[in-house]
């Protein structure tokens, strides 16, 4: 994918020459282990999706790297809804806490698992979100 995506991000910026490609390289390989390693994707080879998005982030971390914004809400977007469709894997659990209701304060990495139903909720990213262990690893429930 990293060969892949350098050269769609040198196409959008209309860099022709090989100059800036350590650099380009550099950015697209944070963004891949950005969203591998802190967001918990599993990003597909084949999959244009997940191209097109390293891509455009990587476009935008080069094109944003002097400036103080933040991420463009289309992006955001776009994360929020591969981390939904795909699934985030390898969810950092330092604990779990079984719980009659969901608490106002929760901490972070604590899968919190209801009485009631069984269920296992963690508060991911200002949402309660339902988790679940599959083959030893922590995943959003889909």
């Amino acid at each position: 994918m990293l060969t892949a995506a350098l050269e769609l991000v040198k196409d959008r910026l209309g860099i022709r020459t090989t100059v800036r490609d350590s650099y380009l390289t550099a950015i697209v390989n944070s963004v891949m282990t950005e969203l591998s390693d802190e967001k918990g994707l599993v990003l597909i080879e084949t999959n244009p999706y997940h191209l097109m998005f390293v891509v455009d982030y990587a476009t935008w971390r080069y094109q944003s790297r002097d400036g103080e914004g933040s991420v463009p809400r289309h992006l955001q977007f776009r994360l929020h809804n591969l981390m939904l469709h795909v699934g985030a894997k390898n969810l950092r659990v330092d604990s779990i806490a079984t719980v009659d209701i969901l608490p106002i304060f929760p901490s972070l990495y604590i899968v919190y698992v209801l009485d009631a139903d069984d269920s296992k909720q963690m508060y991911i990213k200002g949402v309660w979100t339902t988790v679940d262990l599959i083959d030893g690893s922590w995943v959003v429930a889909i």
